[in-house]
């Protein structure tokens, strides 16, 4: 009788499966540990927010109480028939007004419409609502160069439809200037800014105030610099951040006393934004990063990771390897391989 063959498990066996097991285990850990770019949608209620842009458009028209444009560089003024107006204190009448400034001229308009903004090439465009109680204010601040079409309103019971101005230079002399459009409105003016200006706005009425397609080139922070301690702090109102990251539809939660950064790719935008209560913003596209914390120091990504991202056939894949290298070991050890 011959003696039965002892089954002995082969090396080579047990460093396939460890070699699967450690390759599967590894890839997870990786994937795991990368966060690609995404696509996101960001909901935010926010008091300030700076962006740098390439729109060539900012603001829809709108009818304005007021609107202060500190940083002047240029007025061009047609009356539709002579007006009286103040220049360095003298009376003129004129039917048209030229005149030049520079970053230290300001001028206030008073029941006006504008057309909108015109950029002239990127700009850093900051908004900042600071009376959240005011719905009819906010401001504007802008590096970069803008102009703007407007027209005058008829003027109103409470205030008339006028203009004063600071620190311009009509025919070459430095003058203030000040007068009244023409009662029924109707005059038109071209204004351009320097590249550094203010706008501060008083809507007229309750009119919403906001734009939409506002591509976005570089990292928004949802924050400013304390100037007596020079912290960053958060500018987010309630209700908190919502963020969906449209490939997993995986959803963050920003806490509203959090810091939020937001890193674009190509292809970022301001779909929306109105002013109502403060800042009311949707943001959508690709995105490098998201953070988010209770301070400078505290910042941790949002963003899904490689495994969260890859989709179900990808990770069934990985799966079924790890699970066939299980398997083929139980086989082995129950020597229904065969033998070499």
């Amino acid at each position: 009788m011959k003696p039965k063959k002892e089954k002995t498990f082969r090396p080579w066996v047990a460093w396939l499966i460890g070699c699967v097991w450690a390759g599967t285990a590894l890839a997870v850990l990786i994937a795991i540990k990368i966060h690609p770019t995404t696509i996101a949608n960001i909901e935010v209620h926010t008091r300030k927010v700076a962006l740098r842009t390439n729109a060539s458009h900012i603001l829809g028209p709108g009818n304005e109480e007021q609107l202060l444009v500190s940083g002047l560089n240029s007025l061009q003024i047609h009356f539709n028939s002579e007006q009286n107006i103040e220049i360095g204190g003298k009376a003129r009448q004129v039917s048209s007004l030229d005149a030049q400034g520079d970053s230290r001229s300001s001028c206030s308009f008073y029941r006006v419409r504008s057309a909108g903004f015109e950029v002239r090439g990127p700009a850093v465009i900051t908004f900042e609502v600071l009376d959240l109680a005011n719905e009819k204010e906010f401001s504007m601040k802008a590096h970069g160069a803008l102009n703007d079409n407007l027209s005058s309103l008829p003027s109103g019971h409470a205030m008339p439809s006028a203009f004063e101005c600071r620190g311009l230079r009509v025919q070459g002399e430095l003058a203030d200037v000040e007068g009244s459009f023409s009662p029924e409105g109707g005059d038109t003016f071209f204004v351009a800014t320097a590249p550094d200006a203010r706008l501060d706005f008083t809507t007229e009425g309750h009119a919403d105030v906001g734009d939409t397609q506002i591509p976005i080139l570089g990292e928004v922070r949802f924050s400013e610099i304390d100037p007596g301690t020079s912290e960053e702090k958060s500018v987010l109102l309630k209700p908190p951040p919502v963020i969906t990251f449209e490939k997993t539809e995986k959803k963050a939660s920003v806490d509203s006393g959090d810091l939020l950064i937001v890193v674009p790719e190509k292809g970022f935008y301001l779909r929306e934004f109105t002013v109502k209560n403060g800042i009311q913003m949707s943001l959508h596209g690709k995105v490098r990063d998201i953070r988010a914390g209770a301070g400078a120091r505290d910042l941790n990504t949002l963003m899904p990771s490689a495994f969260d991202q890859a989709d179900h056939a990808t990770r069934i894949f990985g799966a079924i390897a790890a699970l066939a290298a299980f398997v083929f070991g139980i086989l082995e050890k129950m020597g229904l391989l065969g033998s070499k």
